[in-house]
């Protein structure tokens, strides 16, 4: 069976660092699976490859992360003076990777060499994570220690302006990482490893 079939959320509560304004984060992770049916170990990447909905540029990968961060403040204005009250973000973060299909008894062969890949492939996309995790640790500092302003709209707009320079930095820190690691083979994530 083709296709997303799971989805599972986990939601992880973190307190950062917080001064005058209060700094609250989640981070929600959810993994998206698409199946494979390997009878052999040898036929985990070809299944890999016919069953990945993850292409980008015609190049097919087995797995991926994706992060996004919300947030939202809240300010006050104390004799003409607009400071940061309090201020939230959340870090949203979406893995896509494959699975022996619920559906498929797989030898413990299969089983054994497509976990150790599972687990390999896990790691380096967890680094893609810990990029958006910095990020979240930067913004929270950020908002707990924002510079007051006269007037709020350019207050919400220098916040805005600061997120958005946090969020491109560790982007731009995701796709040095994909070049570091040539997609994570320098990491080991190569089915050949485990055959």
């Amino acid at each position: 069976m083709k296709g997303v079939n799971l989805q599972v959320w986990s939601i992880f509560l973190v307190f950062l660092y917080s001064n005058s304004a209060v700094a609250d984060s989640v981070i929600d992770t959810l993994f998206e699976y698409y199946d494979i049916s390997p009878k052999t170990k040898y036929d985990i990447k070809p299944e890999i490859q016919k069953n990945t909905p993850i292409i980008n540029k015609s190049i097919k990968f087995h797995g991926s992360t994706t992060w996004q961060v919300e947030w939202i403040i809240s300010w006050k204005k104390t004799n003409g003076i607009c400071y940061i009250d309090s201020g939230e973000a959340k870090l949203n973060v979406l893995f896509k990777m494959p699975r022996i299909s619920p559906d498929f008894s797989a030898s413990d062969e299969v089983l054994g060499v497509f976990n150790k890949y599972y687990d390999a492939l896990l790691k380096h996309e967890n680094g893609h994570m810990n990029n958006g995790i910095r990020a979240l640790k930067d913004i929270d500092l950020l908002l707990s220690n924002f510079y007051s302003y006269n007037d709020c709209q350019v207050l919400n707009e220098a916040v805005k302006n600061s997120i958005t320079k946090i969020v491109g930095k560790y982007k731009s820190h995701d796709i040095t990482y994909y070049t570091q690691t040539k997609h994570g083979r320098l990491q080991g994530v190569s089915i050949k490893d485990f055959i």
